[in-house]
């Protein structure tokens, strides 16, 4: 049996919501290893660029203590 034919009958006895996980990551392998057949920003899936997001770290500074500055007594009540 291919390596192929293996990955796919795994993917079968996958449940629904770990299919769609499975979708996104394919989808990532795609954009990252192909280049040059990326489809436009705009159509990627929002699930992929979530994750796109969260792989590349950009918004770790938001869970840095150090980064939060502010405290409820800062501003004006509205």
């Amino acid at each position: 049996m291919t390596q192929h034919m293996e990955i796919v009958e795994k993917i079968q006895t996958l449940p629904e919501p770990l299919l769609r996980e499975v979708e996104d990551f394919v989808d990532f392998l795609l954009i990252r290893y192909s280049p040059e057949t990326l489809p436009p920003v705009d159509e990627y899936p929002a699930t992929l660029m979530t994750r796109l997001s969260a792989m590349g770290r950009g918004f770790d500074w938001l869970h840095n203590p150090t980064e939060d500055i502010y405290s409820d007594e800062d501003g004006v009540a509205v």
